[in-house]
């Protein structure tokens, strides 16, 4: 039977990472080169930033292949068990991106948006996003909240979010108050 309420399709997975890696993650990550995030305009071809917007990194700190790594448990955790009526004929994932880190220091948020991400596909590469993983990091900071179609989703360090990355999953980041927020990112495609 297929599950008709929009909310049946975003599952949260609470202390999917422990906090012994939550926490040297967090401290390597003070170390990382960090880019203001900006967002890709398929109209334009040009990459925007918007104020006050978050930074992010692809930078490698030692515990990046583990965490990527159980990326692919939770993902499969999502489709075969979860979501058990996809498991014998959703086989149309290729597979998910490396983490990009977020970074969000005290006025830093991000904007309303959904994961239409580009910058995934290279011409090698090929697809459309159909899953986003959002992990928290941290939970020492204020502000910062998680809204998804207009409802917050409390999310604690070491939780760990799955959601389509459509259109009909609009989500954003309210800034941070004080502290700084860490999180992470992967997209299944």
């Amino acid at each position: 039977m297929y599950n008709t309420s929009l909310k049946d399709y975003v599952k949260i997975y609470k202390r999917f990472y422990a906090p012994e890696l939550c926490t040297s993650i967090v401290n390597n990550l003070q170390r990382v080169n960090w880019d203001i995030h900006t967002f890709y305009n398929a109209l334009t071809n040009l990459a925007t930033s918007y104020e006050n917007e978050l930074s992010v990194s692809y930078d490698v700190i030692p515990e990046k292949q583990k965490l990527d790594e159980q990326i692919w448990h939770v993902v499969n955790q999502y489709i075969t068990k979860d979501m058990v009526y996809m498991k014998d004929w959703f086989t149309g994932w290729n597979g998910y991106s490396a983490s990009r880190f977020n970074r969000y220091l005290p006025e830093t948020k991000m904007k309303l948006h959904c994961d239409h991400i580009h910058s995934l596909f290279d011409g090698t590469r090929k697809g459309i996003p159909v899953l986003s993983v959002l992990g928290i990091l941290n939970s020492d900071y204020e502000g910062g909240e998680f809204i998804m179609c207009g409802e917050e989703i409390k999310l604690d360090a070491g939780d760990v979010i799955v959601f389509p990355s459509n259109f009909l999953y609009p989500h954003e980041v309210k800034p941070v108050t004080s502290g700084v927020r860490y999180s992470f990112v992967s997209w299944v495609w």
